[in-house]
């Protein structure tokens, strides 16, 4: 299997995840809830490795879109590209804490949990936590852009990688009704930029793609 083909793949599994986190935490959470509410919910095990292995592979994911359309892309979309990696490893680090460490503050110390509370406040942590999702916003409008330019990939999937991939950050992070939105434009456009990928096609889209 080529390289191409398998980031296709890849990139459908993503959005097949995207989607289920879109819509499953919006039914299993109370969005009323502290988040060390939902920490404790048995349903927040699944939940948070499921977007685990989503943060995993995100990263990837922008690897392969950029690696199938890196000719047109230009200095533009290597800019979009390291800029949304950047922020997507941000995210990786803190997914992994709300995957296996979280649940032990809850049950330890769950004033930790808090948004307002200690550890949200300390200089090292609150500068991850502020500044993985404007990095990553910056970084996928960019490469949203070039892509729309590049027209390797229907121009509309570009137009809904960038809100999509926007509004779906910190997938169980609050509020959940953006990432419920965000979940759909998200998969929709990841799975078109998938299929295509897939079927090895890396002549420019037609006009109304």
């Amino acid at each position: 299997m080529s390289f191409s083909r398998l980031n296709g793949t890849v990139t459908i599994l993503l959005a097949f995840l995207l989607l289920c986190l879109g819509f499953l935490p919006s039914v299993l959470l109370d969005g009323d809830a502290r988040m060390v509410s939902w920490v404790l919910n048995p349903a927040w095990a699944a939940l948070s490795v499921m977007a685990y292995l989503a943060a995993i592979l995100t990263p990837f994911v922008m690897i392969g879109l950029f690696a199938h359309q890196r000719h047109q892309l230009g200095w533009v979309g290597v800019a979009g590209l390291l800029l949304s990696v950047a922020g997507m490893l941000l995210y990786l680090g803190f997914q992994f804490d709300l995957a296996f460490v979280w649940p032990v503050l809850a049950q330890e110390v769950p004033g930790l949990l808090d948004f307002e509370g200690p550890m949200f406040r300390a200089p090292s942590y609150s500068f991850v936590h502020f500044w993985m999702g404007p990095v990553t916003t910056v970084g996928v409008l960019v490469f949203g852009i070039a892509t729309y330019r590049a027209r390797v990939f229907p121009r509309w999937s570009a137009v809904l990688l960038i809100i999509g991939m926007i509004l779906t950050q910190g997938m169980l992070l609050p509020p959940l009704i953006l990432r419920l939105i965000g979940s759909i434009p998200a998969a929709l456009a990841l799975t078109a930029m998938g299929y295509r990928q897939a079927k090895g096609s890396s002549a420019p889209a037609n006009v109304l793609g």
